[in-house]
C-alpha cells in the first residue's frame, strides 16, 4: 500500500499503522460544531464508536492523527 501525502505535503502512515482504541481523553465538551474538544470527535463519530469496525475506527483516528495514549496518563 502506498502512502498518502497531505496537501501540506506531510505524509499520512497507512491505516494499518493507527490504532482501533478510542481517543477519548474524558473531556467531554462540544463545540458548535458538535465536535469534541478532548478528543476532537464529531458527535456522529462517538455516537457510532461502539458498532464501528476496526478498520472504521482506525480510519477515524487517522483523521485525528491520533496514534495512541501515552500509557503514563
Amino acid at each position: 500500500m502506498s502512502d498518502v501525502m497531505k496537501p501540506s505535503g506531510d505524509r499520512v502512515p497507512p491505516l494499518s499503522e493507527f490504532p482501533a482504541t478510542s481517543p477519548c481523553l474524558k473531556v467531554c465538551l462540544l463545540d458548535v460544531g458538535q465536535e469534541c474538544r478532548g478528543c476532537r470527535r464529531t458527535l456522529a463519530e462517538i455516537g457510532a464508536w461502539s458498532r464501528m469496525t476496526l478498520d472504521e475506527r482506525r480510519a477515524v483516528n487517522q483523521r485525528l492523527g491520533f496514534r495512541g495514549h501515552d500509557e503514563r496518563r
